[in-house]
Formats: C-alpha cells, structure tokens, sequence
C-alpha cells in the first residue's frame, strides 16, 4: 500500500455547435480558460496529458438537426489536496460541469516493484507449503506468467473514527494499494 499523494482530475473539453468553424473557436476558448486554471493551481507540464482535438459531425435523429461536437479529453494531477476544493469550484464557475477525480500516487514504480516481491515471497512460501507436505524440497523455478500490476485506491475512511470535528475528509489519509498476480511453476526435488 502506498499513500495516495496526488489527486487525478479527468475531464473533456467538448463543445456544440452547429457550424464547425464556431464550435472550433469556442473549443479553443475552452482550451485557453482551462490552460490559465491549471497554471492558476501550480500544475507543472509534466503533470498534464491530454488526447488530440477531434470534432465529429452529429445528427439528432429526433428532429433531424445537424451538429458538430468536438471533443478532447485533459488529465491533471493535483498534489496539494487543500487546493482541491477550490478547483473544483473554479472550474464550474468557469464552465466546466463534467470532470471526475479519484486518488493516485506518484510511486507508482516503487508499489510495482514490492508488489511483484511480495506475489513472488507468497508463491514460494505456497511452494514450500505443498513441497513439505509431500516430502519433496522446492527446486529451480521453471516457469513465471504475470499479469499487469492493478492499481486502485483504497479508502482508509472507515478504519479511523477519531477524526476532528469541522476537518473534512480530504485529511484522511487514502491509500493506493497495487497488486501483482503471478503464476509460478516450481520443480520439486526429492
């Protein structure tokens, strides 16, 4: 487990219109607001990732209207948790209305690292387990499949109950726990 140390915010940039050249602009206004919120916040470049610009033409099959949508999805991280709030509001009184968050880490490699140490500590002790019970001993492995490690945040709300009247729940600690499922074959030695 490791503690949660950034908040992720996930949002897309889309507007509508029905002339493309407008819906562009506008994107692009949309574009420039969010650019001045992030860097209102302090988040640096390397903690911003965005996909391409992409507008879509759109038919309303009820009443047959034609729009065009265009579409953009941004990620930031936030790393001081007491201006979360406050992004939050920034960004609906500055139009955006659909975004989400959830807790991450920036030790990601080092929860990956522990965690495989850890699936393989527990495949070699289950080894040991069956080995003895058979009257053989553990011998060189033969065999290692992995998956991806999975990632997600573990709430610690509920294991702490003496948290102080008027703080919020952004001063629980949250943790990001990562696990790693592997599959390890053993020979067994007489």
């Amino acid at each position: 487990q490791l503690l949660a140390d950034n908040i992720r915010i996930i949002m897309n940039l889309g507007v509508e219109n029905t002339d493309p050249q407008k819906a562009f602009e506008t994107h692009k206004l949309r574009e420039q607001k969010i650019l001045k919120l992030i860097k209102k916040y302090g988040i640096s470049d390397k903690d911003i990732s965005y996909s391409l610009f992409k507008i879509s033409k759109f038919r309303d099959f009820r009443d047959k209207k034609v729009s065009f949508k265009t579409s953009q999805s941004l990620q930031f991280n936030l790393k001081d948790f007491k201006k979360y709030i406050s992004l939050q509001i920034d960004l609906l009184k500055n139009g955006f209305y659909e975004f989400s968050s959830n807790f991450s880490t920036s030790k990601r490699n080092e929860g990956h690292e522990k965690s495989v140490k850890n699936a393989l500590e527990n495949a070699r002790k289950e080894a040991e387990l069956y080995a003895s019970n058979l009257n053989l001993k553990v011998g060189r492995i033969v065999k290692i499949e992995t998956n991806n490690p999975v990632i997600y945040p573990r709430n610690n709300m509920f294991l702490k109950a003496d948290l102080a009247v008027g703080s919020g729940l952004l001063n629980i600690p949250q943790y990001i726990t990562i696990t790693t499922n592997i599959r390890v074959v053993y020979e067994f030695v007489e």
